[in-house]
């Protein structure tokens, strides 16, 4: 995979994803999925390639929670 295809394919659902903002950490979760099934250029997925989308899924997930006030719909203000 080229690195500079997922760079810009998690910017666009980073910059998408803080404009529609998320309310549920499950379907933030199957957005991430979704959005990178579809952004991939493989029709067949290899195991190490599953392994690869998980932790790309994890790290994208941690991001956007850890980052909340950006990207959440959530009530922020009990950590303030």
């Amino acid at each position: 995979m080229d690195g500079s295809y997922w760079i810009l394919g998690i910017l666009t659902f980073l910059f998408v994803l803080s404009v529609k903002k998320y309310n549920c950490i499950d379907k933030l979760r199957e957005s991430i999925e979704e959005y990178l099934a579809e952004i991939s250029p493989y029709e067949t997925v290899e195991e190490e390639d599953i392994v690869a989308l998980e932790e790309l899924r994890d790290m994208v997930e941690d991001f956007v929670i850890r980052n909340k006030n950006l990207f959440s719909q959530l009530n922020n203000n009990k950590d303030e």
